[in-house]
């Protein structure tokens, strides 16, 4: 649940990027983006410039993009766009989707289609508390393929009150570049119970997106099991939802699948359209295919990295070589300034000193005629 925050944040922003550098693209999660384009694109280019720019030459926003251009022939497109955001994510992405949605509204939200709608009180359970919840728990089955079903699922839950619960939350994602290898992400979210319900907890007051999630409590068992339907929002995106079984037990235990059902069903959910996730948490392959991984990681990065760093350079030399061309002129023209002014005292001095000289020689002149005079 907690993924759908960052998948779908950065969906948005890989999406908008890839609209303004093509056209002929439309994008499912943001049916928006299809029915007014252009005018998407000229507020981009006319508010977001230099976020949309770092977007697309950073080596991993522009990434997401090709990633996302390819969902067009997806099944899903819209899961396959929100995993893109998933696997290609950075604070580059973040900022470019904060101006885009956010901040200058280049899009509008995208608007509640009835797909999760909120449960009645009376499908959720009708006593809770938070503490119940402490510890370590895994997500061991999940109904929304772009948010629930990650592998190595594991929730640490600390509740400083019954009625307030914090979570500390993982997930692994397969690695975007190496493939065979994953990579481990982490949030933090803070959950308040509702005031009259015990069955619901709220996740709201989050700046980035001003996203909020509504966690609906199904069913639970002491230490066995929390079932939790969940419905939330966010500037980009209103209605999006999905559901998740919490256990102790790191796999599944079959023998709740009768309680399942009768959970799920509730709210108009099948248990069969749920699937198991792989929480083994199975540790990182051998060093020698951990390295060669890494080192297809580090050449592709490098690769692109220097393909930027030398467009870098080559405008930094022009921009030095402009500088050290127009410090020259400078120089030039303050040594010339100074030449002919020394040359001006110069004169000034020369023409003092001879008016001085003559001076000393008319005095001498008078002296001697004075001396003679009186032999």
């Amino acid at each position: 649940m907690h993924e759908r925050q960052e998948a779908s944040q950065h969906a948005v922003a890989g999406a908008l990027a890839a609209l303004v550098l093509s056209s002929t693209v439309a994008f499912a999660p943001l049916p928006s983006l299809a029915t007014d384009g252009a005018a998407i694109g000229k507020c981009l280019l006319a508010n977001c410039q230099l976020p949309l720019a770092k977007c697309v030459t950073n080596p991993t926003c522009a990434a997401n993009l090709l990633c996302i251009q390819t969902c067009t022939a997806a099944e899903n497109e819209a899961t396959c766009q929100i995993k893109c955001g998933d696997e290609f994510s950075n604070d580059v992405v973040a900022d470019f989707t904060k101006c885009a949605v956010t901040d200058k509204k280049c899009v509008p939200q995208r608007q509640d289609d009835g797909s999760w709608p909120v449960p009645a009180d009376e499908t959720l359970v009708q006593r809770f508390s938070t503490e119940a919840l402490e510890g370590d728990w895994y997500i061991t089955a999940g109904l929304n393929k772009a948010f629930d079903t990650f592998d190595c699922q594991l929730h640490k839950f600390e509740a400083p009150s019954p009625t307030k619960l914090v979570g500390n939350m993982q997930w692994r994602i397969k690695d975007p570049v190496a493939g065979t290898n994953f990579v481990t992400r982490y949030t933090v979210q803070t959950f308040d119970m509702d005031k009259t319900r015990q069955g619901i907890l709220y996740n709201h007051d989050n700046e980035f997106l001003h996203y909020q999630d509504d966690w609906y409590i199904l069913a639970a068992k002491d230490q066995k099991y929390v079932v939790v339907y969940y419905r939330g929002n966010n500037d980009a995106w209103d209605g999006y939802g999905g559901a998740v079984v919490y256990t102790r037990a790191s796999k599944f235990p079959e023998e709740f699948v009768p309680d399942m059902k009768a959970a799920v069903a509730k709210v108009g959910l099948k248990w069969e359209d749920f699937e198991l996730t792989d929480n083994t948490c199975k540790p990182r392959e051998s060093k020698l295919q951990e390295f060669e991984e890494d080192l297809f990681f580090v050449e592709s990065k490098a690769a692109a990295g220097l393909q930027l760093v030398g467009q870098e350079v080559e405008k930094d030399v022009v921009a030095i070589e402009k500088e050290v061309i127009k410090d020259v002129v400078a120089v030039e023209k303050e040594v010339v300034k100074d030449v002919v002014a020394i040359e001006k005292e110069v004169v000034k001095d020369v023409v003092g000193i001879e008016k001085e000289v003559q001076k000393d020689v008319e005095q001498e002149v008078d002296a001697l005629s004075r001396l003679f005079q009186r032999k």
